[in-house]
């Protein structure tokens, strides 16, 4: 599918009104948006429908909650004031809430997923139902970036610098190396099984490969 079929495809998915979605098209699809505009969620969308072949995950239910994380989870970023997961799920909270509205643990559900990615690693296991693994799933796809090709990857990294480009180049360097190393140290990245069997070893090696790039700019003559 094109990336204009995918964003179609998700958005349609997503329990809001037509003018909910669009705003999200267009907060999503604002210039600033290098890194994490529209090209990601479809990004993501795709790698979920792809993935999630045979799973819970494509239950038509869970799948309806899914769409909607990943279609907000994004909505607001500003890198300059922090709180952007929670404004994103304000954000949802208020069309999710108009009719024919959603239960209120589903809406919830939605709003507190968009709300961990604010810290991927740090998010708890959760229980081990239907939704808390769903939960583990978005996540998970949230971090698939950091497998991509090498090619693929220095353009992330280029289009992340770009979003957060009111920092210094020495503010910016020791920010991603110390996101980097902590995502290092860490004994898995990906908490779902099948996400994890596809993408760990891949994003190890970038990430490998990016902290040796740093400790050489460190160590270059001046």
């Amino acid at each position: 599918m094109t990336r204009a079929a995918l964003l179609a495809d998700l958005l349609r998915r997503v329990p809001v009104s037509p003018a909910a979605r669009r705003e999200v098209r267009r907060r999503m699809g604002a210039p600033a948006r290098r890194y994490h505009g529209l090209s990601h969620i479809a990004e993501l969308w795709a790698r979920h429908r792809r993935l999630g072949r045979g799973t819970p995950f494509r239950a038509p239910g869970v799948e309806t909650l899914l769409a909607s994380a990943i279609a907000y989870h994004d909505a607001i970023y500003d890198v300059r004031r922090g709180g952007s997961e929670a404004a994103s799920a304000a954000l949802w909270r208020a069309p999710a809430r108009a009719p024919p509205r959603l239960p209120p643990a589903a809406i919830e559900w939605v709003a507190g997923t968009i709300e961990v990615t604010a810290d991927h690693l740090g998010a708890p296991e959760g229980p081990r139902t239907p939704l808390g693994r769903a939960r583990l799933w978005m996540l998970d796809l949230d971090l698939t970036p950091l497998a991509a090709p090498p090619p693929r990857f220095a353009r992330n990294t280029r289009d992340l610098r770009a979003e957060y480009g009111h920092l210094t180049a020495a503010q910016w360097d020791a920010g991603r190396a110390a996101f980097l190393r902590r995502l290092a140290a860490q004994p898995r990245l990906f908490r779902t099984p099948r996400i994890a069997a596809r993408y760990e070893a891949r994003a190890r090696a970038n990430i490998a490969a990016a902290l040796a790039a740093e400790a050489g700019k460190g160590s270059a003559p001046a």
